[in-house]
């Protein structure tokens, strides 16, 4: 899977994905189904949908989320350090950016 392709399959998620933007942070809760309740960030709940395999909001469990759904590590570390507002400088930033466009927020 490419960057845009992530962009554009994060922007497809349905309604059961309810995501909250916290300042610099963005981070997401499972609504419906068998994973309701869970905690998720947004590479994790694209591979939750792709996958079915639910994935936790650490930086371990979010590498190997994007590795299910075919990301680099280097751009799956972006999008980690994105969304749990690391710092607000450069690609972060970026980043960060793009993501909440996806997210319609």
């Amino acid at each position: 899977m490419e960057s845009n392709e992530f962009y554009t399959a994060l922007s497809k998620l349905p309604s059961t994905y309810n995501f909250d933007v916290d300042g610099r942070s963005i981070t997401g809760e499972v609504t419906r189904g068998a994973a309701r309740g869970s905690t998720v960030n947004p590479v994790t709940a694209v591979a939750y949908r792709h996958t079915g395999e639910v994935y936790g909001t650490n930086k371990r469990e979010t590498l190997k989320a994007g590795k299910a759904l075919g990301l680099t590590r280097e751009f799956t570390s972006h999008l980690y350090n994105a969304t749990t507002g690391v710092s607000n400088r450069g690609n972060t930033q970026v980043v960060r950016g793009k993501i909440r466009s996806a997210l319609g927020d």
